[in-house]
């Protein structure tokens, strides 16, 4: 004889769902719905569409507690609060960091973190239908150290930016080697084999023992590097770790314009050395040369008006009017304080 089926309440999905997090896996297939939706922040997280069933979403959440000791708690600290087929309540996420993700973490292992979110669910035909997600991830970023200083924060360049910084001062065979080595370097820490690292980088992944899981933490360890949004899809859809790091390079340096960011580095380069300029002779020369050729570099880079008649060619202008065409292009030095 078969035992009947046991409907939760709405009160038992919360608090099962709490077990969940708190590292209970084996409930998720029972509690959550096998067509479930998920809502997530847009960074820092994998993509929503990849779990949608009981199997995926402890997946992803056994590669969050992976971080930390097996005593790391989520903790009710408001609610839950149930109108109708919807709960809200707002938890504290207690634990020791292990090390691992967030691969920019600057902070020593065994460092305690506290920090807060807010969950909404939403309940149909006795299961988890529906989840939303809000946490304070800058807190518990800053706690590992990923910001920094954060006095000093904004002088300084993110993990994303400096790549980009590096990407555009290396030859392109030596750039795609760069990122052929962080793309291994972070399958080695996704799949916790340190073998990896001195992969040929011509292996599949499944070959190297990426599965489902570990490709989860691989695009959150690549997302966090890169700063682009990459999904465990994404990281399939490239067969081996060096075509997902020539698809990474293709993606670092092109801006959505499609100029290379190597040009656009060269340009701010250029105008770092331009404030600069002394008032010498020597200064002013160069600031009449400089004037002249990106006078003529413009006059090339800008179609004219159709219809209009050509303008005045840069030849023709006096060094006064390409002095003042300067002054309206490049930021002046205060040389006042």
């Amino acid at each position: 004889m078969t035992a009947p089926t046991t409907t939760l309440t709405h009160r038992e999905l919360w608090d099962a769902w709490s077990r969940l997090w708190n590292g209970d896996f084996a409930i998720a297939d029972t509690i959550l719905s096998r067509t479930m939706r998920v809502n997530l922040p847009r960074y820092g997280m994998p993509d929503p569409g990849t779990l949608s069933d009981g199997p995926s979403v402890a997946s992803w959440i056994a590669a969050f507690r992976s971080s930390f000791d097996d005593d790391a708690r989520i903790t009710g600290e408001l609610g839950p609060f149930i109108v109708g087929d919807y709960a809200i309540g707002r938890w504290v996420f207690e634990g020791t960091w292990q090390g691992g993700r967030p691969a920019a973490a600057t902070a020593p292992a065994g460092t305690r973190v506290t920090f807060r979110g807010v969950d909404i669910l939403r309940f149909e035909d006795g299961r988890i239908a529906e989840y939303w997600l809000s946490d304070d991830q800058l807190d518990l970023y800053a706690q590992l150290g990923v910001l920094g200083d954060t006095a000093t924060a904004s002088q300084g360049a993110g993990p994303a930016e400096e790549l980009r910084e590096r990407l555009a001062e290396l030859p392109k065979d030596a750039g795609r080697k760069l990122l052929l080595q962080q793309v291994l370097d972070a399958a080695a820490d996704a799949t916790e084999s340190a073998e990896l690292r001195t992969a040929s980088g011509e292996e599949s992944f499944l070959a190297l023992g990426v599965n489902s899981l570990a490709a989860v933490v691989l695009g959150e360890l690549l997302s966090e590097l890169t700063g682009l949004p990459l999904t465990p899809t994404t990281v399939f859809d490239q067969p081996t770790p060096r075509a997902l790091a020539d698809h990474l390079w293709t993606r670092l340096t092109t801006t959505a314009e499609g100029a290379s960011v190597s040009l656009t580095a060269a340009l701010d380069r250029l105008e770092e050395a331009a404030a600069g300029l002394s008032g010498d002779d020597a200064g002013e020369s160069l600031r009449t040369e400089l004037v002249t050729r990106l006078g003529a570099l413009l006059d090339r880079l800008t179609p004219a008006p159709e219809g209009a008649s050509a303008g005045k060619p840069v030849e023709a202008a006096s060094a006064e009017e390409l002095l003042a065409y300067l002054d309206t292009r490049l930021p002046h030095r205060d040389d006042t304080g």
